[in-house]
């Protein structure tokens, strides 16, 4: 009777392990899966761009070099990282681990022609330690040749908020009109909403207000007003365009990125129109963001990613 208790117990733990087995293996990625990024840089800029990826615990093979649109690039070591045997992430999931490449682009030859404002790019293949070679979609990154037209506008102050909400005040050097105002990127146009205020007299007042307060050591009006309290009409809202802006007028954009959102984002919202002369200008008002990560989340890029 204790014998075949015995041999009940062992098949209960042995059909365990089987299970525990079968699960663990249903949760192991075939390949690292490299998460989307919406980047916007210039060359003068360009010399690191940094991309995360997921890899399963097991894994411990690194990147070795990454190959775009025929260009070799190398990850920028750490010469200051202590050597040490524990794998290295940016965070830790159930399963996998979280990682990061920073790229050195500053000895790239950037393949733009004389037709091109950027060089734009939306896959990369990787080449792992192990041998593996990955060609894998990132998103989109666009490197441009230069900044133009940041003249027109002069930089005043600029906010961002735990809310996911990013604020920029600028002051019109010159005569110009506004014509759009606009994302980038097509897949963050539902990501991103953005107000328009050109209340120079109220923007400078609300400034005026925070800065009195930052002062005193207390919080700015803009880190506790929500998304719906804060002044200023939609750039959705076709009435707002186009608008002129007399030298020495302020303007202030409030952006919000979704808070649930899954990319890696680096880009500026443009601003275009017209100067008093009929000359056409681009303006861009900066956003970083980076995704907060969850199991849950996790679990929801890894089932969009292996979908596609």
């Amino acid at each position: 009777m204790k014998e075949k208790i015995l041999w009940i117990g062992l098949l209960i733990v042995f059909i365990s392990w089987i299970g525990n087995y079968l699960y663990f293996q249903s949760k192991q990625l075939d390949q690292p899966i490299f998460l989307d990024h919406y980047y916007e840089t210039y060359m003068q800029d360009a010399s690191t761009l940094t991309f995360y990826y997921l890899s399963n615990k097991t894994d411990d093979a690194v990147i070795n070099h990454v190959t775009i649109d025929g260009i070799d690039l190398y990850p920028v070591l750490d010469h200051g990282l202590v050597w040490s045997s524990s794998p290295t992430f940016e965070q830790e999931f159930t399963h996998q681990y979280l990682k990061s490449v920073t790229l050195d682009f500053a000895p790239v030859p950037f393949p733009l022609k004389e037709t091109d404002d950027a060089w734009s790019f939306e896959e990369i293949t990787v080449t792992f330690t192990n041998g593996q070679t990955l060609t894998t979609h990132i998103g989109e990154v666009r490197v441009f040749e230069n900044l133009q037209n940041h003249e027109l506008f002069n930089f005043h102050s600029g906010s961002t908020s735990s809310e996911h909400i990013h604020q920029e005040i600028m002051v019109a050097t010159k005569p110009l009109t506004v014509e759009a105002i606009q994302i980038p990127f097509e897949e963050l146009v539902e990501e991103v909403d953005v107000k328009v205020n050109v209340d120079t007299k109220l923007i400078k007042e609300n400034e005026s207000l925070r800065q009195r307060e930052s002062t005193a050591g207390w919080q700015g009006p803009f880190g506790v007003l929500e998304w719906h309290e804060i002044k200023g009409i939609s750039s959705h809202e076709e009435k707002l365009f186009p608008f002129q802006l007399e030298r020495d007028n302020w303007l202030q954009l409030s952006m919000q990125m979704n808070p649930n959102h899954k990319s890696y984002v680096d880009f500026g919202v443009e601003i275009t129109g017209t100067t008093d002369d009929g000359k056409p200008f681009m303006r861009k008002s900066t956003i970083i963001e980076h995704p907060t990560l969850t199991q849950k989340v996790l679990n929801e890029i890894i089932d969009e990613k292996t979908r596609r």
